[in-house]
């Protein structure tokens, strides 16, 4: 918060770029497990810090209900994903995007057809597939990047997983 308040008080730029360096990655992590694309992700992280800008003296205000801008930040772009989310299943997706050829024979071809099963995963379990699988994140962190409990993290897992071994496209692949 101080690094806010630095800013809010003489319009310290440096503050600025520590805050962005301290929290984009993280941030790209979690809207990236979420929407599953580069740009989308990027997009839903610079409206958090957006918001966070324009809002700056609101967050300072309310800051004895938060424990970091962090932690606000999370929940701004976690809320932006999940609205950018709401507006692309407004829009179906074309057939060939839906329906992905998959290629055939070697494991990178394996690696393909699991990546692209997890892609097709509801929108919370593909998250936290994600950041527990390719980030190798700790269920309490998964948990504070969705907004839900650890405990809740293990059962989306578990409901992930169940539905990639049931996956027909993944039957030939080894567990």
């Amino acid at each position: 918060m101080a690094l806010l308040q630095q800013y809010l008080e003489g319009g310290d730029e440096a503050a600025v770029a520590v805050l962005v360096d301290r929290h984009q990655a993280d941030l790209l992590r979690t809207a990236h497990a979420l929407l599953g694309e580069a740009s989308a992700a990027q997009d839903a992280v610079q409206e958090g810090f957006v918001r966070l800008w324009s809002d700056a003296a609101g967050v300072l205000a309310g800051a004895g209900s938060r424990r970091s801008v962090g932690g606000w930040l999370c929940t701004v772009v976690r809320n932006a994903a999940l609205d950018m989310l709401r507006r692309k299943r407004a829009a179906p997706l074309p057939e060939q995007v839906r329906q992905p050829t998959p290629p055939s024979g070697t494991a990178v071809d394996e690696a393909s057809l699991l990546w692209a099963a997890v892609a097709r995963l509801p929108d919370l379990e593909r998250a936290a597939v994600l950041l527990r699988y390719r980030d190798g994140l700790a269920y309490d962190e998964i948990g504070v990047r969705l907004g839900k409990t650890a405990n809740h993290v293990g059962v989306i897992l578990h409901q992930g997983v169940a539905r990639l071994r049931a996956d027909a496209g993944l039957a030939g692949i080894a567990p």
